[in-house]
C-alpha cells in the first residue's frame, strides 16, 4: 500500500515528516513512552494529521501498548526547535508504567500520551465522569468515549449511560473556544422557531470557565448518510431546508467570513506548490482567476455554519440538527452551499460518484435549500464552489494528509477551474 506521504515533495523544514507519519514505523517510535523501552506496541493507526508545511506536524495515533489501547498526540518540530520539550521528559514521572510525555530526539517530535495534552490543560478533569461535572449535566453519565480530538485545540467526549448511549457531549478547549461556542448556541436558538422548523440546534446543557468545557444535548437521530449511499438524495433535501433556516438566523457576535479572501488564497497556493511541485503552475492561475472573477461571488450575507459535512449534521425524522458551530460566520450564503458542492464534486473527481448521481444530488441539496429560502445566484455558487474545492478539499488533502485528495488533486483544480468557465451544471 502506498504511502500518503508518497504523493508529496520533501519538506526540507522537516525532514523527519515521513518517518511520523509512517504507521509502521511508529511503534518502535513509540517505545520512548516506556521507561525499559521493551513495550509491545501494535494495532497503531493514524486517526489525524495537522500538517503545516515547513513549520510543524501534528498528529494522533490510536494504538495497543502491552494489549492495552492508548490514544497519542505526536508534534513535530523544527530541527533544533524541541529544546524545551525534550526536557518535559525528565520532570514526568510515569503513570502506569508509561510516560505522560516523552521526546523523540531522532525525529524532533514529542509525544503526549491521552488526556495529557500540550495546551489544553483542563483535559484530564473531564475525560471521567465525577460529582462537580455530573451535577451539571446528567447523573445517568457512567462512562466516556473520545468522540474527536485536535492536539492542542480541542476534544469531543461522549458522555455514555448505562447502556453505552450518549446522554451528552463535553466539548473541551485549550482556549476559549467552547465559552464562544457556548454564546453562540444560546444566540442561535433564542431566534429559533419552536415547532415546524426543518433545523433542530443541540441545547448547551452546562458550561464551565474554570474546566474551558461546554457540555451539548445529545440529539437523538442519526448521521446524515454519506453521499455514496443510495438514501442520500432524500437526506441531502433535508439538509438544504435546515441550511436555509440556520441561514436567517442571527448571532450578532460571530465574525465575518473570510476564508476566500485573495489573501489567504495566495498562502494556500503557495503551500501547496510547495510539497507538489507538479501542480504549482496551475494553483497559482486558479487563485488569480477566483481574485479577477470575486465581483461574481457577492450575494447576500446571512448565518453561515460555515463547516457543512455529513458528520455535522443529525437526521431526526425530517428535520436535521446542525452541530459544530465553531466556524460559525457572518457570509455569504453562496459559501456554505458551494461548499457542500465542492464536497460532492470531490468524490466525483475521485471516481465515487458518476455525473448523474453528483446532479442529482446537487439537485435535491439545492431544492431543497430553494423551498424555504431564494437561492442565491448560480454564478456566485459556483465561485464559492471552485474556491472550496481548492482551499477546503485540495488543499486540505495536504494539510491533512488525505489519501485520495492527494492522487487527485489535478483533477479537483482542474474540476475549479471548469466550474469558473462554465458554472454549474444543474438546473
Amino acid at each position: 500500500m502506498t504511502r500518503p506521504t508518497a504523493w508529496l515533495a520533501r519538506d526540507a523544514t522537516l525532514p523527519n515528516r515521513d518517518a511520523l507519519l509512517d504507521e509502521a514505523a511508529v511503534p518502535q517510535i513509540l517505545r520512548c513512552l516506556d521507561p525499559s523501552g521493551t513495550a509491545d506496541i501494535t494495532g497503531c493507526h493514524c486517526t489525524r494529521v495537522n500538517y503545516q508545511v515547513g513549520k510543524s506536524v501534528r498528529a494522533v495515533f490510536h494504538v495497543e501498548i502491552d494489549r492495552m489501547p492508548h490514544v497519542v498526540a505526536a508534534r513535530m518540530f523544527r530541527p533544533g526547535r524541541t529544546d524545551a520539550y525534550r526536557a518535559m521528559r525528565l520532570d514526568t514521572q510515569p503513570e502506569d508504567g508509561l510516560y505522560t510525555v516523552a521526546h523523540a530526539a531522532a525525529i524532533d517530535t514529542t509525544f503526549w500520551l491521552f488526556p495529557h495534552d500540550r495546551k489544553i490543560a483542563t483535559l484530564g478533569s473531564v475525560t471521567e465522569p465525577n460529582e462537580q461535572v455530573m451535577s451539571l449535566v446528567s447523573k445517568s453519565w457512567k462512562t466516556t468515549r473520545l468522540a474527536a480530538y485536535a492536539p492542542e485545540k480541542s476534544a469531543t467526549l461522549a458522555c455514555l449511560d448505562a447502556n453505552h448511549q450518549p446522554v451528552a457531549y463535553a466539548k473541551i478547549a485549550a482556549s476559549y473556544q467552547a465559552e464562544r461556542d457556548h454564546g453562540t448556541y444560546l444566540q442561535l436558538r433564542s431566534r429559533l422557531e419552536a415547532r415546524g422548523t426543518p433545523l433542530v440546534l443541540p441545547a448547551p446543557l452546562a458550561y464551565s470557565s474554570q474546566l474551558r468545557t461546554l457540555w451539548l444535548e445529545a440529539l437523538a437521530g442519526r448521521r446524515l448518510v454519506e453521499p455514496t449511499n443510495a438514501a442520500a438524495a432524500a437526506d441531502l433535501r433535508r439538509l438544504g431546508g435546515a441550511v436555509a433556516v440556520f441561514h436567517d438566523l442571527r448571532a450578532p457576535d460571530v465574525p465575518r467570513f473570510d476564508r476566500f479572501n485573495p489573501e489567504r488564497l495566495s498562502a494556500a497556493a503557495a503551500i501547496l506548490g510547495y510539497v507538489r511541485p507538479d501542480v504549482a503552475a496551475r494553483a497559482e492561475r486558479l487563485v488569480s482567476r477566483l481574485a479577477d472573477s470575486a465581483h461574481s461571488a457577492r450575494c447576500d450575507l446571512v448565518c453561515l455554519h460555515g463547516d457543512l459535512h455529513p458528520k455535522n449534521a443529525i437526521v431526526i425524522g425530517d428535520a436535521v440538527g446542525l452541530i459544530d458551530v465553531e466556524d460559525v460566520a457572518s457570509g455569504p450564503s453562496a459559501a456554505d452551499l458551494g461548499s457542500l458542492l465542492a464536497g460532492l464534486a470531490y468524490l466525483r473527481c475521485a471516481g465515487d460518484l458518476s455525473e448523474a448521481r453528483y446532479v442529482e444530488l446537487a439537485e435535491a441539496f439545492l431544492g431543497g435549500y430553494a423551498r424555504r429560502r431564494i437561492l442565491p445566484d448560480h454564478t456566485s455558487i459556483a465561485w464559492h464552489a471552485a474556491a472550496a474545492l481548492f482551499l477546503e478539499r485540495a488543499v486540505r488533502a495536504v494539510t491533512r494528509i488525505r489519501p485520495l485528495g492527494l492522487m487527485h488533486l489535478p483533477e479537483l483544480i482542474a474540476e475549479a477551474e471548469r466550474l469558473l468557465t462554465e458554472g454549474l451544471e444543474i438546473a
